[in-house]
């Protein structure tokens, strides 16, 4: 990579190291409580649907929220060492400066839904689960979310405005009751809001002959087996377990059932034997989330590098880019824009080994960086989701 530094490029690279810091302190407390659960159950629900709000809801703020943003004002403010790299805020805005950042950030990053956006969904309004059936070590049950609970939402990827967002967050203004898998009698998946708006762009790609890797709830089959445009949707599961529960509870409630093949057997295995071209659409769906995805992630995009005619795409990609490439391209101009090692999220050995293996790919990629515009080619999910692609094609 070829640097052409400048006084404006410095501060360009200073002033988006300042972004994230507050972006990842904001984002850090944002899905604490949505793994808490934060439940604020006195916001004026009606007012808020009477105006047809779907826009950033301080008042959640107001109540859910004001002590954290307090706590963690003070924290980066007087943290030093213990606190670095966040605490580096300090230097360019006052406690109380902090906290305010804080509050507007999380106004912007939750929003208010009404039940209809999900129950309206093709899949709730055909596909019915109640009670509790087990195969094995899994079970198929419901589970709920109540007016004013927490909840992640999907967070579509860059926007220049808001480089570093990895997480979003709503709450519902009624109860939802929703579909979920246990193993060992904890959640495996279920299909919430997350889930519908993951898929939504995957589900628009898919046509002709479909394979899907991970088999879940049957979502993504669902959705796929409804397009006109969808031949047939061809599942690589492994769990013969959830198989067998997807084909007694599921698959009988599918109005074209008859599009959906399933296949007991590994994923990774089962794309190196693949044939390019014997499936026009193909997506990978088989890891939980962000904890144990991004090695999972990796392998399948190294396996699916050699294909030239089947399309592929890679369930929470823009998540994996959001929340560990991202972050790793700003350590990397910290270094060699502003000669500044920093430390990185702590996101687990694992993955702090493939991170630094990734910055040392990016040394020898072909980018020229001059001017801002360069910098923010290189943040924006496209140009990252090729280099990350390729770094795994070659590198692991």
């Amino acid at each position: 990579m070829q640097i052409k530094n400048s006084t404006a490029l410095k501060e360009r690279v200073l002033d988006l190291w300042k972004t994230y810091l507050l972006s990842v302190s904001a984002q850090d407390m944002l899905l604490g409580e949505v793994s808490d659960h934060l439940y604020v159950g006195d916001v004026d629900f009606r007012s808020l649907a009477a105006r047809g709000e779907k826009a950033p809801v301080s008042s959640y703020v107001d109540i859910g929220f004001s002590d954290d943003i307090g706590e963690m004002a003070y924290e980066l403010a007087q943290g030093g060492e213990e606190m670095r790299p966040y605490s580096e805020l300090s230097l360019f805005m006052k406690e109380e400066e902090i906290g305010d950042a804080l509050y507007d950030y999380l106004s912007s990053h939750i929003t208010m839904h009404k039940a209809s956006d999900i129950l309206d969904n093709p899949y709730y309004r055909q596909v019915k689960v109640s009670g509790k059936t087990r195969e094995g070590h899994i079970t198929l049950t419901v589970n709920d979310y109540l007016p004013g609970e927490l909840i992640q939402t999907w967070h579509e990827g860059f926007q220049k405005e808001d480089p570093f967002a990895y997480g979003k967050a709503a709450f519902f203004d009624s109860r939802v009751v929703f579909p979920v898998l246990l193993e060992n009698g904890g959640v495996w998946m279920s299909v919430v809001l997350s889930e519908i708006e993951s898929m939504k762009e995957p589900l628009e790609k898919a046509k002709g002959k479909v394979i899907t890797y991970g088999l879940g709830l049957g979502y993504y089959t669902f959705m796929a087996s409804e397009k006109e445009d969808v031949e047939s949707v061809t599942v690589v599961e492994l769990n013969p377990h959830m198989i067998a529960l997807f084909k007694k509870e599921l698959l009988p409630q599918f109005p074209h059932k008859e599009k959906v093949h399933i296949v007991e057997g590994n994923a990774l295995t089962y794309i190196m034997a693949q044939e390019d071209a014997a499936f026009d659409y193909g997506f990978s769906d088989f890891w939980g989330g962000l904890s144990d995805g991004l090695p999972l992630y990796l392998s399948f995009a190294k396996g699916c590098a050699r294909f030239r005619h089947t399309i592929h795409d890679y369930w929470i990609e823009n998540t994996f880019i959001d929340y560990y490439f991202r972050p790793a391209v700003m350590i990397f101009l910290m270094e060699k824009v502003l000669g500044r090692k920093e430390r990185p999220l702590d996101q687990g050995k694992k993955a702090s080994g493939i991170l630094r293996k990734f910055i040392s790919f990016l040394e020898k990629e072909p980018f020229t960086l001059e001017k801002e515009e360069d910098i923010y080619h290189l943040l924006d999910t496209k140009t990252l989701v090729r280099v990350v692609r390729k770094f795994a094609a070659c590198c692991l």
